[in-house]
């Protein structure tokens, strides 16, 4: 499995460099800010990411939205404290766990595989909702707003349609309606 860590401190890093190397993951990339997330998870391939900060507000949250728009993977977020309001909103950030003072290697594991599990199941559902909603020409539509993403953010078609169910879900719009966005603002800027 693939790793990209963003952790704050270097008691952080050590404890999460650690714990993947003895389940023989790799570590794709390493970052200490999480406004840098976005640009790191754009240029690797990355399975999961594995953040750890002391503190989350609105502004990292922000950051690690973007980031799960480039790149839709599982996300594991240690912190030493979070409020419900921050917890709901990491998860509608893309967070897949979000943990508060947790941080243990023996834990690391089964919190790993708990996140996997949570975001192919997200995945799933968002795709059976996806299909029981939209007509062939909807389809049709989403197909070409998933090109035009995975084009303009150089990333693959699979990402792109990650991004784009998650953009609907964040957004609270129907998916075909986001892709018609999408288009349109592609048309828009061809002509300009």
């Amino acid at each position: 499995m693939r790793v990209l860590l963003a952790v704050e401190h270097p008691d952080y890093a050590e404890i999460l460099h650690r714990a993947v190397q003895d389940l023989a993951y790799t570590v794709t990339a390493r970052v200490r800010q999480l406004r840098q997330l976005r640009a790191v998870a754009r240029k690797t391939e990355t399975d999961i990411m594995l953040l750890a900060f002391d503190e989350i507000d609105r502004i990292k949250l922000r950051h690690i939205e973007r980031a799960y728009l480039v790149q839709p993977c599982p996300i594991v977020l240690f912190t030493r404290r979070g409020d419900t309001e921050i917890i709901d909103a990491a998860l509608k950030a893309g967070v897949s766990a979000f943990i508060v003072d947790g941080l243990r290697a023996e834990r690391i594991k089964p919190i790993i595989d708990t996140a996997v599990i949570r975001f192919n199941g997200v995945q799933d559902l968002l795709r059976e909702l996806e299909q029981a909603n939209t007509t062939e020409q909807e389809r049709k539509l989403i197909g070409q707003a998933t090109g035009i993403l995975a084009r303009q953010a150089h990333i693959p078609e699979s990402a792109a349609a990650k991004a784009l169910r998650r953009l609907a879900l964040n957004r609270n719009k129907r998916i075909v309606d986001v892709a018609d966005c999408i288009i349109n603002g592609e048309r828009l800027l061809a002509h300009v």
